[in-house]
């Protein structure tokens, strides 16, 4: 038994199940308890960087509210069908507690503009028995019906990047790994807990991740883990001598997310004498990582950023 909960997945594992377990600002908790106390939910964009738990919120007030709720990815069920089916069956009775059900559309921003469209017309249509929470990482990718100030939802900012934050945020999560090395029983150094955190904030999702990869390979969480989670100079050679290929294994090897792929080549390979024309790579590089958002492959976008780079030499 203590094996396979060594080897479940631990992000999914340990995410909270009510509000008050779930890493927040106290403003952000203020809010939920508002709702809460209300007995039924508002309709409700939560937007934000990805990782910070907008889905274990919406989760948790559902939870707390104590509603019948439906969780649908919206990225896999995001076309008209989808709102016309499942939501109008699910949306169109009343819960046997009398209370409003709740439709969970997780990463919204992944619906296409029609499937948006269609759902705007059901947020009207059943607002007496049900209430919608979407979550989505880039708000502009959301229709205005749905978003502008005043109408059908009201859009809280996930924002945890914002300073009078960070310190308190950063306090409960590193709590919280400290919590979760203790219950699966891994040998730690806080330290390196607290680097990571720095490193990966605020994302909550990598941090997990990251702390269950490497005590997975080395049986502890030591001084290490923040060296091993690196982007080398190896990477920055290949694009700076316009290996693609090989540029491209290395991200795959390391598993690198579009956004550590982004950040190095602003960091470390931009700022490189090779590099001749910076403002065109700059210019490049924000087009890149807003259609990686768009792709349905990202690692397209990120060799077609990179070749672009190989014109700014």
């Amino acid at each position: 038994m203590a094996n396979e909960l060594k080897e479940a997945v631990w992000e999914g594992f340990c995410r909270p199940k009510t509000v008050k377990d779930v890493i927040l600002p106290q403003d952000y908790r203020n809010f939920c308890a508002k709702v809460i106390e209300s007995g039924a939910s508002m309709n409700l964009i939560l937007a934000g960087y990805p990782g910070t738990g907008k889905s274990t919120l919406a989760q948790a007030l559902a939870n707390d509210l104590d509603v019948e709720y439906l969780f649908l990815n919206a990225s896999d069920d995001n076309g008209i069908e989808t709102i016309r089916e499942t939501v109008t069956n699910f949306a169109s009775t009343m819960a046997f507690n009398g209370k409003p059900k709740l439709i969970i559309f997780d990463e919204a921003d992944g619906m296409t503009p029609k499937g948006q469209e269609a759902l705007r017309s059901y947020i009207d249509k059943c607002q007496e028995n049900c209430r919608f929470i979407l979550t989505c990482n880039y708000i502009a990718k959301i229709i205005d019906p749905l978003k502008d100030v005043g109408g059908r939802t009201m859009v809280f900012n996930f924002d945890m990047k914002k300073p009078e934050y960070q310190k308190e945020i950063k306090e409960q999560i590193l709590k919280r790994m400290i919590g979760i090395l203790k219950f699966f029983k891994i040998e730690y150094d806080v330290q390196p807990v607290i680097d990571l955190i720095e490193k990966k904030y605020p994302s909550i999702r990598a941090i997990i991740t990251a702390l269950q990869q490497y005590s997975m390979m080395k049986g502890k969480i030591d001084s290490g883990l923040v060296q091993y989670l690196e982007i080398g100079d190896e990477l920055a050679e290949k694009i700076l001598a316009k290996k693609l290929g090989e540029a491209r294994a290395y991200i795959s090897e390391c598993g690198l997310s579009p956004s550590d792929v982004f950040s190095f080549i602003m960091e470390k390979v931009i700022p490189d004498a090779r590099i001749k024309n910076k403002g065109d790579a700059i210019l490049n590089m924000a087009q890149y990582e807003y259609q990686c958002a768009l792709s349905s492959d990202p690692t397209i976008q990120i060799a077609a950023a990179i070749v672009s780079l190989f014109g700014c030499m």
